[in-house]
């Protein structure tokens, strides 16, 4: 098995998408609040490109989540923090997504045929998935407005870790290994090192340091979110 990172959204090209097993992960925060959301129950997940577009897909029936430029959206039911996402509001519904920088990478990926979304809080069980899906596998970095994002590169790192731990024969591309090698130097200080990235600086200062200990819980979830014609559910 070969691994490729795509350091951002903007770098992917429609070519790579072909026989691939892909990953998405944005972890501050749309992946993590999707595989938050799956498990607690919600139903699916159904990621819209724009404000106007998730309004009028989730009609009276679903529920509303996302941020624009990490501001909660008015009118909507639910942010894009994990603690957002609990079982009494979401066990059971299906919820529209729209995120500044994750959805838009999950909605450009969805094109490939087996679309995985993956981050800390799954990373194990994601890796286990893509070793049983035989195929080369992308790691897809949303990245933040075009450009890579530390928190999403460590976190690919973690995952490529896992993989090689399962099958110690698979390969990965130089950035692959470069992240890999990040991951493992900071691994036992996560909070302290994602904290400090641009992204990680933007929570800290709206004060939303709970969101970053939510999102790098390594391994807290088995469960792997999954594309599924047009929607997110659970493996």
């Amino acid at each position: 098995m070969m691994v490729t990172v795509v350091p951002h959204v903007d770098e992917l090209k429609s070519d790579q998408l072909v026989h691939k097993t892909i990953v998405v992960i944005d972890i501050f925060r749309a992946s993590s609040c999707i595989i938050t959301a799956l498990a607690h129950g919600a139903a699916f997940i159904r990621p819209a490109e724009t404000v106007s577009e998730a309004r009028k897909l989730a009609g009276k029936r679903l529920l509303t989540g996302g941020e624009r430029y990490g501001k909660r959206l008015e009118g909507f039911d639910l942010g894009n923090s994990p603690s957002d996402y609990t079982s009494d509001k979401v066990n059971g519904r299906g919820i529209v997504m729209t995120t500044t920088n994750g959805t838009r990478a999950l909605i450009k990926a969805g094109r490939g045929t087996h679309v995985l979304i993956g981050g800390f809080l799954n990373a194990a069980a994601c890796a286990l998935s893509t070793k049983n899906l035989h195929r080369d596998v992308l790691l897809l970095c949303a990245g933040t407005r075009g450009e890579f994002s530390l928190e999403d590169g460590v976190a690919a790192g973690c995952l490529l870790d896992r993989m090689q731990t399962l099958d110690p024969s698979v390969h990965c591309d130089d950035l692959g290994l470069a992240l890999k090698n990040c991951y493992l130097s900071c691994r036992e200080r996560l909070f302290e090192t994602l904290s400090l990235s641009q992204s990680g600086q933007r929570l800290t200062g709206k004060g939303l340091q709970r969101d970053l200990r939510d999102c790098l819980q390594p391994d807290r979830y088995r469960l792997v979110p999954r594309w599924q014609e047009g929607k997110i559910v659970c493996e």
